[in-house]
């Protein structure tokens, strides 16, 4: 039986749903997209909230083979529909006319070992639809309270005085969620982080996009300005554990020192682009905060606010095209 961790390192490599293997510049045709929507049973016209369902046997099979405790459906009270509806609702109008097309299901588990899940219904075909899991737990959490969670994943804190934290506001904890997963569909399906394909092939790296280029090597290594000793051995990366405590001053230290908007967007170019795009959105759209601040005793000694950073702001200019309004 595999360990929770590394069963958790598993769904992670999964999140990130890879363009099948096609020519530059190839799409899918017309008559791919209809015979896509009508054999998986999608009508683009429904309400995006509407589409809660059940979760795929797929993902279900992945908590069974690898031994993990079985996750149970969870059935969304009257004000969690409320809640989902308002995050589909807070979306950038390109993630909202992506998913349109593409959402089949949005489903809720109690008892799930990760966060969330974006699954290809139909991975090897040219128009792909896809499933979204999300631990049903998150409900009833706030950004703030998620974000912080997710943060101190990374740190053995043992008897250290030290504490770390993420004030993000009151934002709904499953908005964030829905957004960094719905930034990983509306990739797979523009391009945006270079595919995975190549890779699997043997056929050499593909190539970076406008948004990795210089600033990642490949999917899993970033450029050599980027690379960091403390930061290639987070939690998030291959091989990487967790760090004690009194490490997290040198980490963000490190962290600083690159366009990243988050340890996790640290771990690949993927959830580079979700990272950012979930944190740009957080900040300055919905005018919420996004602070790392790091305790002692409940002493501040450090705070750090990425988007205020020049290296990170960087690349807001290239987030424009989320926003823009129309097919």
């Amino acid at each position: 039986m595999r360990t929770l961790l590394t069963f958790l390192a598993t769904l992670l490599a999964s999140t990130s749903c890879w363009p099948a293997p096609g020519k530059a510049g190839e799409g899918p045709t017309p008559a791919e997209r209809a015979d896509a929507l009508r054999r998986h049973g999608l009508d683009p016209a429904t309400p995006l909230a509407s589409r809660v369902g059940a979760t795929p046997a797929s993902v279900l099979k992945m908590f069974d083979e690898a031994g993990a405790p079985a996750p149970r459906a969870h059935e969304l009270t009257e004000a969690e529909r409320r809640k989902l509806r308002a995050a589909f609702e807070a979306l950038p109008p390109l993630h909202r006319r992506i998913l349109g097309e593409r959402l089949r299901t949005v489903s809720f588990l109690d008892g799930m070992p990760n966060t969330a899940l974006t699954s290809a219904v139909n991975a090897d075909e040219p128009y792909r639809l896809f499933d979204i899991t999300i631990r049903a737990g998150i409900l009833g959490e706030t950004a703030s309270e998620w974000l912080t969670w997710k943060e101190r994943t990374c740190f053995d804190v043992g008897d250290s005085p030290l504490s770390v934290s993420v004030e993000a506001g009151g934002l709904d904890a499953v908005a964030y969620v829905l957004l960094h997963e719905a930034t990983h569909v509306v990739d797979d399906c523009l391009r945006l982080t270079p595919e995975g394909a190549a890779e699997r092939r043997g056929a050499g790296e593909p190539r970076p996009t406008a948004f990795t280029e210089g600033v990642w090597a490949d999917r899993l290594t970033p450029s050599p300005p980027y690379r960091d000793p403390l930061l290639d051995r987070t939690r998030y990366r291959p091989g990487g554990r967790v760090l004690p405590i009194g490490q997290a001053e040198a980490l963000y230290a490190a962290l600083r020192r690159t366009p990243f908007a988050s340890l996790y967007g640290s771990a690949n170019c993927h959830d580079d682009l979700a990272e950012y795009v979930a944190l740009y959105h957080l900040t300055e759209v919905l005018g919420q905060p996004y602070r790392i601040v790091l305790r002692e005793r409940d002493r501040p000694i450090l705070a750090y606010e990425p988007f205020k950073s020049d290296l990170v702001r960087g690349r807001a200019g290239q987030m424009k095209r989320f926003y823009e309004v129309g097919p």
